[in-house]
């Protein structure tokens, strides 16, 4: 894994996260780890509107915390009420984070 994103994975302060959103997102807490402990797969969609923001990067973000932690069953997706392509400053600010991107294709809804 690039070290600049093992950087900010080691620098993620927990404290920093708001107690109602810890409240919100204990089941999610809660479900993944009952899969885990039996041993079955965790599969974890996270949805928005255009799918072309916030659900790629709750996707990108959650497969790459469960590699950093060897969650080996865990497996992210992410969907759209609507179809569109990923918008620009999200491939922008997964550079900057330090992911490498590589386009696949020059279409309407280009990889």
């Amino acid at each position: 894994m690039n070290e600049s994103i093992i950087h900010l994975i080691r620098h993620f302060d927990e404290k920093n996260i708001p107690a109602e959103r810890k409240i919100v997102l204990q089941p999610l807490k809660d479900y993944i780890r009952q899969k885990s402990s039996l041993n079955e797969p965790v599969r974890l969609n996270f949805i928005c509107t255009h799918n072309s923001r916030r659900s790629h990067l709750a996707q990108i973000w959650a497969q790459t915390m469960a590699h950093h932690f060897e969650k080996q069953n865990l497996f992210c997706y992410s969907g759209g009420t609507e179809a569109t392509a990923l918008f620009p400053a999200v491939v922008q600010t997964l550079k900057a984070q330090g992911f490498h991107i590589m386009e696949l294709a020059k279409t309407e809804n280009p990889v």
